[in-house]
């Protein structure tokens, strides 16, 4: 006579294997996205610069994701009609959360050579949070890879 587990077990069983391996399977969120940001995947079209613009907005702005590979140069080219608009992007594969570019500081255009292969995070912000309805500015990112 086979035995079969008890009810108990079987859910006992279940919830183990739903329970752990679940969220472990799901996708999780990117860990440097802000609340209500979506990531958007960008690939540039083959020589051709890739160009995007979009509105800032507090909470529902959007986060681009660029894979680069090692030894290109990109050109970031950045524009907005506000002061209080910049653009900062990171490097996903290093663990620290310090932008290795940022428009307020290191300008609106900027060449910058890709020393691995890894996905950059761009993050065009309103840095003047408030919590007035609908504050942003528009901005254009045009980004040339050779």
């Amino acid at each position: 006579m086979k035995r079969f587990p008890s009810p108990a077990c079987f859910a006992a069983t279940l919830l183990l294997l739903f329970g752990v391996a679940g969220p472990a399977l799901a996708d999780p969120p990117h860990p440097n996205l802000y609340k209500g940001e979506k990531l958007v995947p960008i690939e540039p079209p083959v020589g051709k610069p890739l160009e995007f613009n979009g509105w800032t907005r507090d909470g529902r702005s959007h986060v681009y994701s660029l894979h680069v590979k090692r030894g290109q140069t990109v050109g970031v080219n950045f524009w907005t009609p506000s002061r209080f608009t910049y653009l900062v992007m990171f490097d996903v594969s290093k663990p620290d959360e310090e932008a290795f570019y940022s428009s307020d500081e290191d300008g609106n255009i900027k060449s910058l050579t890709v020393a691995s292969n890894t996905t950059w995070l761009i993050r065009p912000y309103y840095s003047r949070v408030s919590p007035r309805r609908g504050l942003g500015a528009p901005y254009k990112v045009v980004i040339d890879i050779k």
